[in-house]
């Protein structure tokens, strides 16, 4: 069975005017990269439906969504962080962390659903994700 990706997508859309003030309220802006492969990390894997969304006030909002390109990667997704000042101290280290959820599809491998991924200021994170593939075409 083919996966209909933008079916699979839930949340409501991040320019909403609610959503301005979570974006407001994270100053920084952090980096991430997916890398996709399979067989043990052995094979970088293309076509990959990348979703990044977050959790805000109990609402799920997708954020950014893109393909793999044939080296199995999306690269320089731009999120909204926590100011680095905010985290300088022992006693406020990692708590103003944020929390991304990573979810990747593709029809020939078990999905990938909110992989949480913290993202921090100033700071490329490279999130490596490794599909099993379906037996049969069905989902063991």
């Amino acid at each position: 069975m083919i996966n209909n990706y933008e079916n699979r997508i839930s949340g409501d859309s991040p320019f909403k005017p609610s959503f301005e003030q979570y974006i407001q309220s994270k100053p920084g802006r952090g980096s991430l990269k997916v890398q996709v492969s399979a067989a043990n990390q052995s094979f970088p894997v293309g076509d990959v439906f990348v979703d990044v969304a977050v959790l805000s006030d109990g609402v799920r909002y997708s954020l950014y969504h893109d393909v793999t390109d044939s080296s199995g990667i999306v690269n320089e997704i731009v999120l909204p962080s926590c100011a680095a000042a905010d985290n300088n101290s022992p006693e406020t280290a990692g708590k103003n962390d944020v929390t991304y959820l990573v979810s990747v599809y593709h029809p020939a491998f078990k999905e990938v659903v909110d992989f949480p991924v913290t993202v921090q200021d100033r700071v490329e994170t490279i999130l490596p994700v490794a599909l099993e593939p379906l037996s049969n075409g069905t989902e063991a």
